[in-house]
C-alpha cells in the first residue's frame, strides 16, 4: 500500500521576501539558464529585440541575458509581484519592465515579443498545455522552455515529495517534455540536455565536493544524454516556434 503525498499550499515556497542566500542562489543559477538560451539561439540571437520572461522571480535571468547581449528590451512577469525580490538596481532607467499577472492569461497582445521564455516554470503550472499556448500566443518568433527532467531510474517517492514541497507538480523525462511541447502546438527547433555548472554544484557544499559531483555527472552526460537522463536529474531546454497545425486542445 502506498502512502499519500503531503500536499501543502502550492508554490508557497516562493512567497515572501527571499533571504540573502536564496538571492545568491538564484543569481548563480541564472547564469546557466541564460547561457542555455543563448547557446540554442546561436546566430539567431541577432533577431531578438524584445524579450519576455514568464515567471521572472528576482529578474536575475533577464539581467544575465542583457549582460551577454541577448535582446535589448526586457519584460518580466510573475504571479508574485516581482518588486518584492528584484535584483536589478536602478531598474527605472534600464530597459526592464516588471509586473504581476494572474498566472493564466499573459497580459500582452499576440506576437508582442521576439523571444518568450519560461525557465523552470512548466513543472509548477496546473495546466501545462494552456500555459504553453499562452507563451506561443505572445511570441513573434521564438519560445524557449526549460525543465528539470526528474523522472529516471533513481526517482523514488521521497524525491517526488521533496520537489513537490517546492511546487513541482509535473514531472518529466526528455521524451515526455518534448511530447508536451509538440502537443501544445510548438515545433522544437533546438534541444539541449544540461548539467549544472561548477558554481551551482558547489553552492550548497564546497568547491571540492562540487567538482567531484560535476565530474561524475558530466562523465555520464558524455556517454550520451539518453543514458545520463535515465540515471539522474538533468535539465532539458527547448527552443521552439509556433506550429498550430500540431496543437491539441488546451488542458482544462
Amino acid at each position: 500500500m502506498t502512502m499519500e503525498f503531503c500536499i501543502g499550499q502550492h508554490n508557497a515556497h516562493y512567497e515572501g521576501v527571499y533571504s540573502a542566500q536564496e538571492r545568491d542562489w538564484r543569481r548563480v543559477c541564472a547564469v546557466d539558464k541564460a547561457d542555455h538560451i543563448a547557446g540554442l539561439l546561436g546566430a539567431a540571437v541577432a533577431k531578438v529585440g524584445n524579450v519576455l520572461e514568464v515567471g521572472c522571480g528576482t529578474g536575475a535571468v533577464l539581467a544575465r541575458l542583457s549582460a551577454i547581449g541577448v535582446g535589448r528590451d526586457f519584460t518580466g512577469i510573475d504571479v508574485i509581484d516581482p518588486a518584492t525580490n528584484l535584483e536589478i538596481d536602478d531598474a527605472a532607467s534600464a530597459p526592464f519592465r516588471w509586473s504581476s499577472y494572474d498566472g493564466v492569461t499573459i497580459p500582452f497582445a499576440d506576437g508582442s515579443f521576439d523571444l518568450v521564455y519560461a525557465s523552470h516554470v512548466l513543472e509548477h503550472v496546473p495546466e501545462p498545455r494552456a500555459f504553453l499556448h499562452e507563451l506561443a500566443r505572445v511570441a513573434r518568433t521564438f519560445v524557449y522552455v526549460e525543465v528539470p527532467c526528474e523522472l529516471h531510474a533513481r526517482t523514488n517517492r521521497r524525491a517526488l515529495q521533496s520537489t513537490l514541497d517546492i511546487g513541482h507538480i509535473n514531472f518529466y523525462t526528455p521524451d515526455t517534455f518534448r511530447l508536451v511541447l509538440e502537443t501544445a502546438g510548438l515545433r522544437v527547433t533546438g534541444f539541449g540536455t544540461y548539467d549544472h555548472s561548477l558554481p551551482v554544484h558547489a553552492f550548497h557544499s564546497s568547491r571540492v565536493k562540487g567538482l567531484a559531483k560535476s565530474i561524475v555527472r558530466k562523465s555520464l552526460l558524455s556517454v550520451g544524454p539518453a543514458f545520463a537522463t535515465r540515471l539522474a536529474t538533468y535539465h532539458c531546454g527547448a527552443l521552439c516556434r509556433r506550429d498550430e497545425a500540431q496543437a491539441l486542445p488546451r488542458d482544462r
